[in-house]
């Protein structure tokens, strides 16, 4: 995660608490073993929903809805989007994508479970949007166990003594802006990730934890977190006992922002529970991951009544480094709490929990099953870090009481019941979960945003070894060389940017990325006219960017290469840069450069560090109504010190080749905002460029997510837009052929959700856009898109790209990786 605040995509669902969540089954396959392919045998219907109820609560012309921003958006409209996305049907290139990798890298795991019954064990992967992965010996190689074409975003995985996996979707792990999927509700199979069956709590958004009952594998827990913008209707701690027919909501949340992030239960004693509540919220701009509605709760009846814990349940003074002193108590600092009882001794649990931006509140320890509490002798993580809030996890050895884990960036491990704390190093950083293998002493796994490690050593440091093969990944932006389709660069969640080459060597196996960026990638670029030059960004610091130009000697023979760090444009304070910042390259002469904060700068012909690297093209004051974003909303300002300044900025810059030369930058640039606006230049090279903004009153007034001006024609232009934070998931899809004068919505059939990146492919007259529900293509100006590809992983995808020719397609999925298409006729 590191310092981030990237992009949220919701779903949101509206159901009143308190009433039984029914539900409809549906068997959705694995298919053959080893085999990554599924096939939807049912409808994906809410519990007691008809076709005309569901087509009854969302708007008939959805797509028409142009200030809806804000509104809320109810559970048939998120339906009706993945069944507008189910009935596209496939074009022209109706054969399926192909996987190419990287299998080498990995991402972020949420949970994980061992099956002691097999030789090895098997271990299964909760991926945070890649479904769930098997790995059948110890750790090293992994596949999925999961249907390709079922909701991928994870939060919880769990399996019972009589080997059901109970899967819940949807990540309950915010960050700092937060790349967080929400899911469709709880699946479980029976035969070890061959078959899944859907098995309720369709409007629950996320989940934090599943629990089973040691001793009866029919009673399961399942805390449902809920969306982070907006009230889903399934919050709080359901219960199933009947074979998975009927969840009760168990513990209701206090507020409409409040859900359940963690439960545990006694493992000897299974009728003592403990459950903890997270109140929790965002906007565009803005978190609150703490508040009244957080706290926590104990059972002594097996969950038919619960008791709110506070300060009167600690022995002492809280915890010094709780910075309010609240501790326990109902109080707007109350953020995450973790929970885990000691499987060798169940009177032994421990707590861990977070104030509401993120630092160390407390750690506690019990030793009557979690009647009282006493705080520790430190703090496993920082009093001074901004982050608990992503991880909120505890495990205990189950050989040892004493001996423990606690999840953040590091791993801390303590080994005298948290009196003392260090750091088990080896793994990747951002750790969220760990699973013992019980008929292998001292074998344990960690899943962290590398993905899966195991130890054979108990976990101690440096004995961490990093599985081989993973094939999931989550990519934001992808580059491919224009002369050659194999080289190919991207950037990803929390392991920078990668690469398919090394310098001097050409790409072979494509399975096998290797680094050349760190912290979380971002954008990445390629010189289009000389593929040795190339560029990576990761999360910047506002108002310092952090890039770099990598520039190789040679693309076959000298192994060298030099790389440069872009220096800062000298923007004033207070710049607000989305950590998604853009970098793009002049299409007429790519020696130029640009980047946005508040501000759009462009970089001096091949010269990006020194003080005189940059120039300002645009209005660069913060909140003044003259900048490209206009004022932030104080709604909208983060009152978190650690993600200030990183709403109201600069989201795309899309310069006109054509206004340009081979020597000199274009002279008309479009922009857009993540405040909704489009804007236009057509005298960037000037001393002090005019800007017009574009489609005011007619454009939607949203994210923009995607501007593409032709390559041929200045005015042609493409854009697109998605609110995903504030309620709007409708697709939208604009074209202008005036330069911006009048605009066409050309969203056509595309479903009701986020598109993130538009491609053209001018020579061939093609449209390719990038979706919540896949890549789509609109041929020769017509009205309705199609489906690309058949067997794409039903995870975001991010980014499209093309090759030279036009003739193979490659998608940038969060979640599954780099999958490529070709579909030259």
């Amino acid at each position: 995660m590191k310092k981030s605040a990237k992009l949220l995509r919701l779903g949101i669902f509206f159901v009143a608490a308190g009433t039984v969540a029914g539900l409809t089954p549906e068997v959705v396959s694995s298919g053959h073993a080893g085999h990554d392919r599924a096939t939807v045998q049912d409808k994906d219907k809410a519990a007691g929903e008809s076709e005309g109820e569901e087509e009854q609560e969302a708007p008939v012309d959805y797509l028409s809805v142009k200030a809806s921003s804000g509104q809320p958006v109810s559970a048939g409209q998120v339906m009706l989007a993945r069944r507008q996305a189910a009935r596209i049907p496939t074009g022209y290139a109706s054969q399926p994508w192909k996987s190419v990798g990287p299998t080498n890298v990995g991402g972020r795991i949420v949970d994980l479970a061992v099956d002691p019954t097999t030789s090895p064990s098997t271990v299964y992967a909760a991926v945070s949007s890649g479904g769930i992965m098997k790995s059948t010996d110890g750790g090293v190689t992994w596949k999925p166990a999961y249907p390709t074409d079922t909701q991928q975003a994870m939060g919880a995985l769990a399996r019972g003594s009589d080997g059901t996996l109970w899967a819940g979707t949807g990540e309950a792990n915010p960050s700092g802006g937060g790349t967080t999927f929400f899911g469709d509700g709880i699946y479980k199979s029976s035969d070890g990730g061959s078959s899944w069956q859907k098995s309720g709590l369709p409007d629950s958004g996320a989940f934090g934890r599943i629990a089973v009952n040691p001793k009866n594998a029919s009673d399961v827990w399942a805390a449902a977190t809920g969306s982070l913008s907006w009230s889903s209707g399934q919050r709080g701690l359901y219960h199933l006992t009947n074979g998975g027919k009927d969840w009760k909501l168990a513990l209701a949340p206090t507020n409409k922002t409040t859900g359940v992030i963690d439960v545990a239960i006694d493992p000897a004693h299974p009728k003592i529970m403990l459950a903890s509540l997270w109140d929790r919220s965002r906007n565009d701009g803005a978190f609150q991951y703490g508040g009244t509605g957080s706290g926590l709760y104990r059972s002594t009846d097996g969950g038919a009544t619960w008791t709110r814990q506070d300060n009167s349940s600690i022995n002492g003074q809280v915890c010094s480094w709780d910075q309010t002193k609240s501790g326990l108590n109902t109080d707007a600092d109350l953020g995450r709490i973790g929970i885990a009882f000691a499987p060798s001794n169940p009177n032994r649990v421990y707590i861990q929990f977070a104030g509401a931006n993120g630092p160390d509140k407390g750690f506690y320890v019990s030793n009557d099953a979690g009647k009282t509490w006493t705080c520790g002798g430190s703090e496993p993580g920082s009093v001074t870090g901004g982050y608990e809030w992503v991880f909120g996890r505890l495990w205990v050895d189950p050989a040892d009481e004493n001996h423990m884990f606690s999840a953040d960036v590091s791993l801390n491990e303590s080994t005298d019941g948290g009196n003392t704390w260090s750091n088990s190093s080896g793994g990747h950083s951002d750790h969220h979960a760990m699973a013992w293998d019980p008929k292998d002493p001292g074998r344990v796994y960690d899943g962290d945003d590398g993905g899966v490690y195991y130890s054979t050593q108990n976990g101690a440091t440096r004995t961490w070894t990093h599985a081989k093969v993973e094939p999931w990944n989550q990519l934001y932006h992808l580059a491919v060389s224009q002369q050659d389709p194999t080289r190919m660069a991207t950037g990803l969640q929390d392991q920078g940017s990668i690469r398919t080459w090394t310098p001097g060597v050409e790409p072979t196996d494509l399975t096998q990325w290797n680094s050349y960026g760190g912290g979380d990638g971002h954008w990445v670029q390629i010189n289009p006219k000389d593929q040795l030059v190339y560029y990576a960004c990761s999360q910047p610091v506002p108002p310092r960017i952090s890039c770099q130009r990598t520039t190789d000697d040679a693309a076959a023979g000298a192994t060298t290469s030099t790389r440069t760090s872009l220096s800062t444009p000298a923007w004033p304070s207070g710049t607000r840069i989305t950590t998604d910042m853009p970098i793009v390259t002049d299409p007429a002469d790519p020696d130029y450069l640009y980047v946005a904060g508040t501000a759009i700068a462009r970089s001096g012909k091949g010269v990006v560090s020194g003080t005189d690297a940059w120039k300002l093209i645009s209005p660069a004051t913060p909140d003044s109504p003259e900048s490209l974003p206009g004022k932030v909303p104080a709604k909208e300002i983060n009152p978190d010190l650690y993600y200030a300044n990183e709403y109201g900025a600069v989201t795309q810059i899309a310069p006109a080749k054509t206004t340009g030369t081979s020597t000199s930058p274009s002279s008309t640039i479009y922009a857009g905002t993540d405040t909704g606006k489009v804007w236009k230049t057509t005298n960037a090279n000037s001393d002090n460029p005019t800007w017009t903004q574009l489609g005011k009153g007619v454009l939607p007034q949203r994210w923009v997510t995607s501007l593409v001006a032709d390559p041929t024609d200045a005015n042609h232009v493409y854009a697109s837009f998605s609110s995903y934070r504030e309620g709007d998931l409708a697709a939208n899809v604009w074209e202008s052929t005036d330069g911006g004068a009048t605009w066409t919505n050309i969203s056509g059939n595309l479903p009701n959700a986020p598109v993130w990146k538009v491609t053209y492919d001018q020579p061939h007259s093609q449209l390719y856009v990038a979706t919540d529900y896949g890549v789509f293509n609109l041929k020769n100006g017509k009205k309705n898109w199609a489906r690309l590809g058949s067997q794409l992983p039903n995870c975001p995808v991010m980014d499209v790209q093309l090759s030279a020719d036009g003739g193979t397609v490659i998608a940038a999925t969060f979640g599954r990786g780099v999958y490529q298409l070709h579909v030259k006729e």
